[in-house]
Protein backbone atom coordinates (compact mmCIF):
# COMPACT_ATOMS: atom_id res chain seq x y z
CA UNK A 1 0.00 0.00 0.00
CA UNK A 2 1.41 2.86 -1.20
CA UNK A 3 0.89 6.19 1.57
CA UNK A 4 -0.02 9.77 0.54
CA UNK A 5 2.51 12.29 1.00
CA UNK A 6 1.12 15.39 3.49
CA UNK A 7 2.43 18.55 1.69
CA UNK A 8 1.75 22.16 2.34
CA UNK A 9 1.77 24.46 -0.80
CA UNK A 10 3.69 27.95 0.11
CA UNK A 11 4.88 31.10 -2.06
CA UNK A 12 8.64 31.44 -2.19
CA UNK A 13 8.64 34.92 -2.47
CA UNK A 14 7.03 34.99 0.74
CA UNK A 15 10.29 32.73 1.95
CA UNK A 16 12.68 34.28 -0.50
CA UNK A 17 12.11 38.09 -1.36
CA UNK A 18 14.25 37.94 -4.39
CA UNK A 19 12.13 35.63 -5.77
CA UNK A 20 9.66 37.94 -6.50
CA UNK A 21 11.69 39.15 -9.65
CA UNK A 22 10.88 35.98 -11.73
CA UNK A 23 7.90 34.76 -12.68
CA UNK A 24 8.94 31.32 -13.81
CA UNK A 25 11.73 29.13 -12.87
CA UNK A 26 13.31 29.75 -16.60
CA UNK A 27 13.67 33.51 -16.11
CA UNK A 28 15.28 32.54 -12.85
CA UNK A 29 18.13 29.99 -14.92
CA UNK A 30 17.90 32.68 -17.61
CA UNK A 31 19.55 34.78 -14.92
CA UNK A 32 21.74 33.15 -13.32
CA UNK A 33 23.39 31.59 -16.57
CA UNK A 34 23.83 35.45 -18.18
CA UNK A 35 25.78 35.91 -15.10
CA UNK A 36 27.65 32.48 -15.20
CA UNK A 37 29.37 33.64 -18.43
CA UNK A 38 30.15 37.41 -17.67
CA UNK A 39 31.95 36.00 -14.57
CA UNK A 40 33.59 33.29 -16.58
CA UNK A 41 35.01 36.03 -18.78
CA UNK A 42 35.91 38.26 -15.99
CA UNK A 43 37.85 35.52 -14.66
CA UNK A 44 39.31 34.26 -17.57
CA UNK A 45 40.20 38.07 -18.21
CA UNK A 46 42.04 37.78 -14.59
CA UNK A 47 44.07 34.76 -14.65
CA UNK A 48 45.37 35.86 -18.38
CA UNK A 49 46.50 38.87 -16.81
CA UNK A 50 48.40 36.74 -14.06
CA UNK A 51 49.57 34.16 -16.02
CA UNK A 52 50.98 36.98 -18.70
CA UNK A 53 52.71 38.80 -15.89
CA UNK A 54 53.98 35.41 -14.29
CA UNK A 55 55.27 34.66 -17.76
CA UNK A 56 57.21 38.30 -18.34
CA UNK A 57 58.97 38.01 -14.64
CA UNK A 58 60.01 34.18 -15.32
CA UNK A 59 61.71 34.97 -18.40
CA UNK A 60 63.56 38.15 -17.18
CA UNK A 61 64.89 35.81 -14.22
CA UNK A 62 65.86 33.12 -16.66
CA UNK A 63 63.95 30.34 -14.21
CA UNK A 64 63.12 27.74 -16.82
CA UNK A 65 60.86 25.94 -14.23
CA UNK A 66 59.00 29.01 -13.26
CA UNK A 67 58.46 29.62 -17.00
CA UNK A 68 56.84 25.69 -17.63
CA UNK A 69 54.36 26.53 -14.29
CA UNK A 70 53.30 29.96 -15.55
CA UNK A 71 52.92 28.10 -19.39
CA UNK A 72 50.89 25.65 -17.91
CA UNK A 73 48.71 28.09 -15.99
CA UNK A 74 48.42 30.36 -19.35
CA UNK A 75 47.47 26.48 -20.96
CA UNK A 76 44.85 25.59 -18.45
CA UNK A 77 42.93 29.41 -18.42
CA UNK A 78 42.81 29.00 -22.51
CA UNK A 79 41.45 25.59 -22.21
CA UNK A 80 38.86 26.53 -19.42
CA UNK A 81 37.84 29.82 -21.93
CA UNK A 82 37.06 27.59 -24.64
CA UNK A 83 34.89 24.73 -22.59
CA UNK A 84 33.00 27.70 -21.73
CA UNK A 85 32.65 29.36 -24.55
CA UNK A 86 31.88 25.76 -26.01
CA UNK A 87 28.93 24.88 -23.53
CA UNK A 88 27.46 28.52 -24.57
CA UNK A 89 27.54 27.61 -28.01
CA UNK A 90 26.08 24.30 -28.00
CA UNK A 91 22.78 25.61 -26.02
CA UNK A 92 22.57 28.48 -28.79
CA UNK A 93 22.57 25.73 -30.98
CA UNK A 94 20.18 23.44 -29.10
CA UNK A 95 18.20 26.64 -28.52
CA UNK A 96 17.94 27.09 -32.42
CA UNK A 97 17.17 23.65 -33.04
CA UNK A 98 13.96 22.96 -30.66
CA UNK A 99 13.03 26.13 -32.03
CA UNK A 100 13.68 28.68 -29.23
CA UNK A 101 11.87 26.07 -26.48
CA UNK A 102 14.81 26.42 -24.65
CA UNK A 103 13.34 29.99 -24.14
CA UNK A 104 15.65 33.50 -24.77
CA UNK A 105 18.44 32.03 -22.32
CA UNK A 106 21.30 34.25 -23.01
CA UNK A 107 19.51 37.94 -24.24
Amino acid sequence: MIKSAYAQGIKIEEIFPPARRFETFGELVSTLAQNFILVAGVIFLILILIAGFGLIRAAGSQDAQAMEKNKNFLTYAIIGFVIIFSAFWVVQIINAITGGSLGDIFR
